[in-house]
């Protein structure tokens, strides 16, 4: 192991519930170097953990472990995990979907389910209603010091049993693409779908070239233009839409120094879809 910890989670900063973590993780070794992905994480919404997992593992190196902690069934039955990926980083995370993301794109290749006689404070029996701080920072912080090794952390994980969060699959058919609307670029605004770059390219569309794009809740069709596919945003006139490659090699949906989402008042995942085709 680096020696790296990453924490991200739906608890904000308004409290001490992280500095509780990283005091845990400290506890076990103060030469831990911890790092924060995201404590804004709106709550309960796992398909947001799992997004923002997927946008920053795969760029950490080899070793570092990741705690995730967006967990609505906290003390449930749900399990607990700790995934390795295929490029070697490692994230503990409740199995309740926030690996989603993960699995799909980059690999798991093992998963280790959380002994707790293993990865629990000591202590913290009792209380079964912050798992982030007595479970997953403790586990977090005993794998990224090497303390334990990964196979110290408990049995083996059936990988291909944990929870895979269902949605809209990018899919081309008749010469337009249908996908979802992922996510936001949470500060400007952007759209961000799951159409890949790949798929993306089987509509033949050129940079500078006009794409017609319809936004739909449900069957509402909210938005439709024709909408110039850049490289930049400054391919078009302030306050003018462009679609573009995002920094996850999917395409989005931006207004060149505006706020897409707000001026059109859109949403993320089921039941909002994006419609692609060439004029």
């Amino acid at each position: 192991m680096n020696g790296l910890l990453v924490f991200q989670s739906d608890f904000g900063l308004v409290d001490g519930a992280v500095a509780a973590m990283y005091g845990v993780a400290f506890c076990v070794d103060p030469g831990l170097t911890i790092h924060d992905l995201t404590h804004n994480i709106p709550p309960y919404d796992i398909f947001e953990a799992s997004y923002r997992l997927l946008q920053a593992v795969p760029y950490w190196p080899e070793g570092t472990v990741f705690v995730t902690v967006i967990d609505p069934g906290v003390g449930s039955k749900r399990k607990s995990l700790v995934a390795r990926t295929v490029k070697g980083q490692y994230i503990v995370s409740p199995d309740n979907g926030s690996l989603s993301d993960i699995a799909r794109t980059v690999g798991i290749d093992e998963v280790r389910e959380i002994s707790e006689s293993v990865g629990r404070r000591h202590g913290s029996g009792r209380s079964n209603t912050f798992h982030g701080r007595d479970v997953y920072a403790y586990t977090g912080a005993l794998l990224a010091s090497g303390k334990i090794s990964f196979e110290e952390v408990g049995p083996v994980y059936d990988k291909d049993k944990i929870v895979l969060l269902e949605g809209i699959l990018p899919r081309y058919e008749d010469g337009s693409i249908t996908g979802e609307i992922t996510t936001l670029d949470i500060r400007f605004g952007s759209l961000w779908t799951n159409i890949s770059i790949e798929l993306f390219e089987k509509l033949g569309a050129e940079p500078g070239t006009q794409v017609d794009v319809s936004i739909y809740r449900d069957r509402t069709r909210l938005y439709h233009s024709f909408v110039t596919y850049g490289k930049t945003f400054a391919d078009v006139e302030i306050g003018e839409p462009l679609l573009y490659i995002n920094s996850m090699d999917h395409i989005g949906l931006a207004i060149n120094q505006g706020n897409f989402a707000k001026a059109y008042n859109i949403g993320t995942r089921d039941p909002w879809r994006i419609v692609l085709r060439k004029i």
